[in-house]
């Protein structure tokens, strides 16, 4: 079978150094006045579920029109923030990528940023071209129809029947495991965002490394 690789962004193949968040901060603070996002859960979530919650936060019916606004904003924010933060691409992901290149599996993203801000995060970083297709935060609040999306648009960028193909989701939260099981993919779990080993293994990962870096390793597991 086909192998559908679907690989979350932040946390897994980037750390921005907090420019999305602080994007997001800033819209907030300017439009209402928040400080900070310390009441919205982030790790793991949808840029639209961030928003709906933000603004629920701050008293905003969060329609989806509101919803649109503040993604609008945050994404006149976003390029700028990414220069002035010390972000890096992840050690051992263009190994892996490389290494990818050729083996047949079909590569792309499964990501709860919305389309534009994946796009802009992974070309400012030289890496939006390693992928061909993906699944973003615009489809839906719920991470579970993000992962359902990806599989499809993957499957159809590779050929074949979702049906047919075998997807593995890559991830680095408890979010990225039980979005990817209600999915039917299995998961590899990277410990290099908020969540540790044991907290991987605990959510219920089908496999958890500490990083990319053993490109053998995880090829093992992505190619079975």
């Amino acid at each position: 079978m086909v192998r559908l690789l679907l690989f979350d962004i932040d946390g897994t193949l980037i750390a921005s150094g907090g420019a999305g968040r602080n994007a997001i901060a800033e819209v907030f603070a300017e439009e209402y006045g928040l400080s900070g996002l310390d009441g919205v859960q982030i790790d793991g979530r949808t840029d639209t579920g961030i928003f709906a919650d933000a603004l629920a936060l701050v008293g905003v019916d969060p329609t989806p029109e509101a919803v649109d606004r503040m993604t609008g904003a945050y994404l006149s924010r976003l390029p700028e923030a990414l220069r002035t933060h010390d972000g890096r691409v992840l050690e051992g992901v263009v190994e892996l990528l490389d290494a990818l290149e050729g083996s047949g599996a079909v590569v792309g993203l499964a990501t709860g940023n919305v389309a534009r801000g994946a796009e802009l995060k992974l070309r400012y970083y030289g890496l939006w071209e390693r992928f061909v297709a993906g699944g973003f935060g615009d489809v839906s609040p719920d991470r579970t129809k993000v992962l359902a999306a990806a599989v499809e648009a993957l499957a159809k960028a590779g050929g074949v029947a979702p049906a047919t193909a075998t997807p593995v989701v890559i991830g680095d939260t408890p979010r990225d495991v039980s979005a990817g099981h209600a999915v039917g993919a299995s998961v590899l779990a990277v410990a290099t965002g908020n969540y540790d080993e044991a907290a991987l293994h605990g959510s219920g990962a089908d496999h958890v490394l500490p990083d990319l870096r053993d490109t053998q390793a995880a090829l093992d597991i992505l190619l079975g």
